[in-house]
């Protein structure tokens, strides 16, 4: 029995270990959402564009957000 308990353990302490950036366990952020992935930064423009108070508040900085690269992909068709 002692010698399926250390293996376990750590199994478990590794399997706790990966779970991203976002420690916190809030939710992530606008501009984590449009860095993770090209849907993500797609869907954040489309929200910008959709808003419909666009026209009266302030422009939104946008230098939280690094869009997503890939050396091997294709380009996304738009």
């Amino acid at each position: 029995m002692k010698k399926l308990l250390l293996p376990f353990c750590a199994a478990l302490l590794v399997a706790a270990c990966g779970h991203g950036s976002n420690s916190s366990g809030s939710a992530p952020s606008e501009d984590d959402v449009a860095s993770m992935s090209l849907a993500g930064l797609v869907a954040f423009a489309e929200a910008q564009i959709a808003r419909t108070d666009a026209d009266v508040i302030e422009p939104r900085a946008l230098a939280g957000i690094t869009p997503p690269a890939s050396d091997v992909d294709e380009p996304a068709a738009i």
